[in-house]
């Protein structure tokens, strides 16, 4: 009988929602929203469920409401403490940061049209492609499957980055990461193993939560 792969599970979390446009860019460095009500039951509800594991390690990008959403977790399990990591922080959109969509069809037409046709290579100025999100938060996920071998940890980050973690975690090519629905304090779970990955549950969130 061939012996199980011994496996490290992580859980992607994503944080609550919040009260910033959803047709507009996040701006973090300058605004750096707080979860809304909302969004503070979500992830409550998120940490419930996640009460149920038994938890090694929890890691977090820096920015508010992910911070918010991390410190709710650790109500439950509180003999842990956050990992910040910068590296986990939504992508960089460069000038377009704090813009609202129809701003940027407006004052970048050109740019907003390659954008729509090209999401995964379009990049502007300063900011970052896909291609380059994915090569900054992979090494993060690496790193933290190294350092906790054969255990299970949560990382608490945004929509981008769980996108395109998924997508290399399942051999995807990157470009299809917007085929991957992540919703608000949703939990993803990824075995990663010596020889596979495997995804274990993916979107769940809290009407599927049961106590």
């Amino acid at each position: 009988m061939r012996e199980k792969e011994r496996a490290t599970r992580v859980i992607l979390v994503r944080h609550g929602e919040t009260d910033f446009p959803k047709n507009r860019v996040y701006c973090d460095a300058k605004e750096d929203p707080a979860l809304n009500p909302a969004g503070l039951l979500q992830v409550k509800q998120a940490a419930k469920f996640l009460a149920q594991e038994d938890i090694s390690a929890i890691y977090a990008s820096p920015s508010l409401r992910t911070r918010m959403t991390a410190e709710s977790i650790t109500k439950y399990h509180n003999q842990l403490s956050i990992v910040f990591d910068p590296n986990l922080v939504e992508r960089n959109f460069g000038d377009w940061e704090g813009m609202y969509f129809d701003e940027i069809e407006a004052q970048y037409p050109l740019q907003y049209k390659e954008w729509k046709e090209n999401q995964a290579a379009f990049k502007l100025g300063a900011g970052e492609s896909v291609y380059e999100l994915a090569e900054r938060v992979a090494p993060v996920v690496a790193k933290v499957v190294a350092a906790h071998s054969g255990q299970a940890v949560v990382v608490v980050t945004h929509v981008g980055p769980i996108r395109v973690l998924l997508a290399k975690a399942l051999g995807m090519p990157v470009e299809f990461y917007r085929q991957l629905n992540v919703d608000y304090a949703s939990l993803t779970a990824v075995d990663y193993g010596v020889s596979q990955n495997n995804l274990m549950f993916m979107n769940i969130h809290g009407r599927h939560f049961k106590y």
